[in-house]
């Protein structure tokens, strides 16, 4: 359960990390400046990103089998290698821009990679008792 929970923490923060993100740069007028139908897209742009990355982190649940959990190669590989893979395709894509980059991308790593730190040191805690 406790990957589960990893899993939809994730999401959660950086959704709201992003849409702080988006809203803030709005406010500022640095993106959404023209007055069109479309003015409010990257909020859904943010929404969309993360769940791609929501679905891409269910291979966190390959931890549950302790071959994985134990092999320091295979428990980054199943917390970080689809997630890369996103974050390839969607830079592949094409963005004219640096902020979605920096507004949609790196605030779900930074909490996936603080959850793996974390579950790492839990881990290795657990095994020294």
């Amino acid at each position: 359960m406790k990957y589960f929970k990893i899993i939809i923490l994730c999401f959660v923060i950086a959704s709201v990390v992003s849409l702080t993100g988006v809203f803030i740069m709005k406010s500022t007028n640095m993106i959404g400046k023209a007055d069109t139908d479309f003015r409010n897209l990257p909020y859904g742009i943010a929404i969309g990103i993360n769940l791609c990355f929501f679905l891409g982190s269910f291979t966190i649940l390959l931890n549950m089998k302790q071959n994985i959990a134990g092999n320091i190669v295979y428990h980054a590989l199943s917390f970080f290698l689809l997630p890369g893979l996103i974050v390839l395709f969607f830079l592949f894509a094409g963005w004219d821009e640096l902020w979605p980059g920096v507004l949609f991308y790196i605030p779900y790593l930074i909490v996936l990679f603080i959850f793996f730190v974390r579950l790492k040191k839990q881990n290795i805690s657990n095994h020294k008792i």
